[in-house]
């Protein structure tokens, strides 16, 4: 069992990895890579980051910077951040440690996650060996721009992944991390779910839209019935790209898009062959992070007069 699956048995004692990894797991490590040279060489290195990447892990390292990390001795050197628990055998390795400080910090890309109870494993891991009585985690969501702080004392941090541990085995049931379980598509609460999906029928779903209690119930189901429609499809595709007949449906021919990369549009600029101005306004609006590093590179700050909003309709998600 590993420390990063904590926060999911926390909240069902059936979770279990899917394994294999992903292109958001992928950038995660990339981004964790250059967090560490950067903070170890007091260099940023020269890798193909890209430029919403670089500025998520500059970020980073300024937090640290206002967290005290020169000051408490904060070491990214993976070999001084690994921390084991007397209750686990898995040994975890957080991002940053300053033992000075009595504090650890752990980069996360991506959407805002309830990390609590690994970073609780972490610190305990960390209060046994140096012999503390209290630590502090900070989570760094680079790409939210958002610290995340948790205090724990040895009691506090011990009870939270005690707790976690008695909950393995027990129930499933359904939550925010079912689509990163090797059980999601057997998961019997799942199963109960989308097929409670299914059964609304006839009048019944009017009936359904006019109760709160049940509509909110029936969306979540939906959100289940997804995960199974893609896994479908996603087999679907695989059989017929195989020559195998799935009746109802088919493969069409693929789109195809033309398109010029960016660097032959800056090249035929500074040649002359197009003008920089019409260049411009053919790649249309930019994002207001991309336009304030652009000003930024130049040495300059991006006019807030010149920065503009739209607004777009409210996002509906599922709460917690």
């Amino acid at each position: 069992m590993r420390h990063s699956s904590l926060p999911k048995l926390a909240l069902c004692g059936q979770y279990e990895s899917s394994g294999g990894t992903s292109d958001a797991a992928a950038r995660g490590t990339k981004l964790d890579e250059a967090f560490r040279h950067a903070w170890t060489h007091s260099e940023f290195p020269d890798w193909e980051l890209s430029e919403d990447d670089a500025s998520a892990v500059r970020w980073a390292l300024n937090e640290c910077m206002k967290l005290g990390g020169i000051r408490d001795g904060l070491t990214t050197a993976e070999a001084d951040c690994r921390s084991k628990c007397s209750l686990m055998e898995h040994v975890g390795t957080s991002d940053g440690v300053a033992a000075r400080g009595k504090w650890h910090v752990d980069l996360k890309s991506g959407q805002i996650y309830n990390y609590e109870a690994q970073m609780a494993a972490y610190a305990l891991g960390f209060m046994e060996e140096c012999f503390e009585v209290e630590w502090t985690a900070h989570l760094l969501f680079c790409d939210q721009r958002r610290v995340v702080t948790h205090h724990f004392t040895y009691d506090s941090a011990k009870a939270i992944v005690a707790g976690v541990l008695r909950n393995i085995g027990t129930a499933p049931r359904e939550n925010e991390y079912c689509g990163w379980c090797a059980k999601s598509l057997t998961c019997s609460a799942r199963v109960a779910s989308y097929t409670g999906a299914l059964a609304v029928k006839n009048d019944g779903f009017l009936t359904l839209l006019e109760d709160p209690e049940r509509l909110g119930k029936f969306l979540a189901a939906c959100n289940t019935l997804d995960d199974f429609r893609d896994a479908a499809k996603a087999k679907a595709r695989e059989l017929l790209e195989a020559g195998q007949a799935v009746p109802g449906w088919r493969l069409q021919k693929p789109r195809a898009s033309a398109y010029v990369d960016a660097e032959h549009i800056a090249a035929a600029v500074e040649a002359g062959t197009i003008g920089a101005a019409d260049a411009i306004r053919a790649g249309g609006s930019i994002s207001g992070k991309k336009a304030e590093a652009l000003w930024s590179a130049a040495g300059a700050v991006l006019p807030e007069e010149i920065v503009q909003q739209k607004l777009g309709q409210a996002p509906l998600v599922a709460g917690k």
